[in-house]
This record gives structure tokens, C-alpha cells and sequence, in this order.
């Protein structure tokens, strides 16, 4: 991995049970994203997109390959990466504070901090 690379896929591979077989969604996947790069990710609805994105920010894990963010290898969610989703994931019962507050809640942030992080990104 070169210093300017902040993200590396190499080989990915991700499948998915369905219907008792496996769905192969991504085979063989390589991509890298350098800094100060902007990249826009194109395809049809079901290509794979959003599958990559999960396995890059770590919110999905791949079946085989490597992916490294930051230089480090990708086991789990990646602090300091966020994903916006296509559709609305806000909580109906939540306040439009509490729901910015919640990322950080599940990240074991304090309230107080949580509410002036919170707040500092609303405005």
C-alpha cells in the first residue's frame, strides 16, 4: 500500500446465502482510492455498488480478499468513515438531535459529548 492511498481492495470477494445458494455478488474485486481523489462508483441496481461500499467501510466483511483503509487491514467498521444511505434511516421516534447523536452513542461517546459533537454538526 502506497502512503497515498487511503483505501485498497484487493481480490474482493463477497457472496450472500439466497434461497440455500450462495449469490456471488462481488468476484475478484481490486480497487484503490488515493487522497485527494474523488471517485463516483456507477452501475446498474444490483451490480454490487452498495455491497462494495459496505465491505469497504467495514460494515460487511468479504468472503476472501484483502481490504486495508488507513494502511490497516479491515475487520470491522472503520472509525472515521461514514456512508450516507440511498434511503432515509432516521428514527421516527428519535429527535433530529438524538438521531445525529446515535452514531456516536454506538460509539461509547460520553451524552455531554455526544450533544456538543452533535449539535456542532447540525449547524
Amino acid at each position: 500500500m502506497k502512503k497515498s492511498q487511503l483505501l485498497v481492495l484487493d481480490q474482493v470477494q463477497k457472496s450472500f446465502k439466497r434461497d440455500k445458494q450462495d449469490l456471488l455478488v462481488l468476484d475478484g474485486l481490486s480497487f484503490s482510492l488515493d487522497k485527494n481523489e474523488i471517485v463516483a462508483v456507477l452501475g446498474k441496481s444490483g451490480s454490487g455498488k452498495s455491497t462494495m461500499l459496505r465491505v469497504a467501510s467495514g460494515l460487511t466483511l468479504p468472503n476472501h480478499g484483502d481490504v486495508l483503509a488507513f494502511g490497516e487491514q479491515v475487520e470491522g467498521p472503520v472509525p472515521g468513515v461514514s456512508m450516507v444511505f440511498q434511503n432515509f434511516a432516521l428514527m421516527p421516534w428519535l429527535t433530529v438531535l438524538q438521531n445525529v447523536e446515535l452514531g456516536l452513542e454506538a460509539m461509547g461517546v460520553g451524552r455531554e459529548e455526544r450533544q456538543v459533537r452533535a449539535l456542532k454538526a447540525i449547524d
